[in-house]
């Protein structure tokens, strides 16, 4: 559990994570033996960058930012993809429901993100400011 609340805290300090891209808008995913589907998600480039090798050698790395996050978890719980936390070499990871982690994060979301093509024709290009996010916990 120390993993997953050092994960949190920092993207909440942050406001973004970090994934692997094969292409616009299709991220890395993992499996595992039971079948379940992961997104792993990262809490630096560096991170990121160290695993796009193997199947995933060519992906690019790319941020998403936390409103856009917040939104996108909603989708991953609809489709039944969790998230994994910062996945080891080892293809060890920490993995949390996207359900779960939605509602971890909730009270954080500025509500900022638009879609693409939302009626406005508004882009995802924001501001959010310095300050407002506060540590993470459980309790």
């Amino acid at each position: 559990m120390e993993k997953l609340e050092q994960f949190i805290n920092v993207i909440l300090a942050t406001r973004k994570v970090w994934l692997l891209e094969a292409k616009e808008g299709f991220f890395a995913m993992m499996e595992d033996g039971n079948g379940d589907s992961y997104v792993p998600l990262w809490t630096s480039e560096e991170l990121a960058l160290k695993a796009a090798k193997g199947d995933w050698d060519g992906y690019t790395v790319t941020t998403m930012g936390f409103s856009e996050l917040a939104n996108w978890l909603k989708e991953l719980a609809n489709d039944e993809i969790d998230i994994a936390v910062s996945p080891e070499d080892e293809g060890e990871i920490t993995a949390i429901p996207s359900a779960k982690f939605r509602n971890w994060l909730k009270p954080y979301d500025d509500h900022s993100y638009k879609e693409k093509d939302d009626e406005a024709g508004n882009d995802d290009d924001f501001d959010y400011g310095d300050g407002w996010a506060e540590p993470w916990s459980d309790q």
